[in-house]
């Protein structure tokens, strides 16, 4: 989802003063929840493919060493 469709639905204006999320209802409340929640997975994710990534090169280069 891009930037823009996202303030979109969720109704957020440019200017400063009026950029904010409204939660006028439960529903928008669980959507806000919903999109940390996925932010927050991301990031978490990146860390443990970041450490394989390194796991695994050490490995591979373990493995060219020995022949």
């Amino acid at each position: 989802m891009k930037e823009q469709e996202l303030n979109t639905m969720m109704s957020v204006v440019a200017d400063p003063i009026e950029n904010v999320y409204k939660i006028n209802s439960r529903k928008d409340l669980e959507e806000i929840q919903r999109i940390i929640r996925i932010f927050n997975i991301s990031s978490e994710q990146h860390v443990k493919h970041t450490l394989l990534s390194i796991k695994n090169l050490a490995t591979f280069r373990l493995v060219l060493s020995n022949n």
